[in-house]
């Protein structure tokens, strides 16, 4: 069995931080946002939201310059 965890903080727009924490077993990861939200997600699901992620993040780059 495998395990891997992740922590940081997240910058909302307020200047609030929220406490982010990623943690993957087997083939499921797990984030925990503010220990209030679980989002449960397969591997495939995880990487469409990291790609889309990467993607909204690059646009918003386009607009900054």
């Amino acid at each position: 069995m495998s395990f891997s965890k992740k922590q940081f903080y997240l910058n909302t727009p307020d200047g609030d931080l929220i406490l982010a924490e990623i943690f993957q077993e087997e083939k499921t990861i797990t984030i925990l946002l503010g220990g209030e939200y679980r989002i449960d997600l397969d591997t495939e699901s995880a990487l469409e939201l990291a790609d889309a992620l990467l993607f909204l993040t690059d646009d918003e780059e386009a607009y900054d310059e």
